[in-house]
């Protein structure tokens, strides 16, 4: 990304990299979280429900059930 982590612990440049991931993605106007996306709390539900019928969730590393999947998406909103 371009930053001077020269001299910073491994957490501090870590940081410094994910402040500028965040202000790239500004910039660029992806949506910072779900809200933006005009998701309501309504809507995790049938989206969780979705997320667990994915294929994709039988090559996830970790087991995830519904209530997982719908906090995931909490704390993205």
């Amino acid at each position: 990304m371009g930053e001077n982590t020269d001299g910073l612990s491994v957490v501090d440049a870590a940081d410094m990299g994910i402040a500028a991931i965040r202000k790239l993605s500004a910039d660029v106007g992806i949506p910072a979280g779900l809200k933006e996306l005009k998701v309501k709390e309504t809507d995790l539900r049938i989206m969780g429900e979705n997320a667990i019928k994915d294929a994709c969730m039988l090559t996830n590393p970790r087991t995830a059930n519904l209530e997982d999947v719908i906090n995931i998406y909490k704390a993205a909103m």
